[in-house]
């Protein structure tokens, strides 16, 4: 949201592009796909990457708020949702992309 609305400094170069459907959603750079396991390691785990995946799974009408209704409906609305149990799940696939996706599909 502070990137989105230019309140912190784009460091990474985050793109935001707005979509109809979905509202304002994160475009999540490419990788080659000839680059090592390594590098695709660092680049799986990196802000450039995992903030515009969890960007794009917050619904729409949380992300069109101000920045006070944004916090408040992110935690209460949102997060609220998500299971709170610990698990042996990696980082790069964090429990917030396993959550959503099981519920989506």
């Amino acid at each position: 949201w502070k990137i989105l609305h230019n309140v912190v400094p784009n460091c990474c170069d985050i793109e935001f592009i707005d979509t109809s459907r979905h509202g304002t959603k994160a475009v999540i750079p490419s990788l080659s796909k000839c680059s090592s396991l390594r590098n695709q390691t660092l680049y799986d785990s990196s802000f450039a990457v995992r903030g515009p995946k969890l960007w794009n799974k917050v619904p729409a009408a949380i992300k069109e708020k101000k920045f006070d209704g944004f916090k408040v409906s992110l935690s209460c609305k949102f997060l609220a949702l998500m299971p709170d149990n610990p698990s042996c799940i990696t980082p790069a696939a964090g429990p917030i992309h396993l959550w959503t996706s099981h519920q989506q599909g």
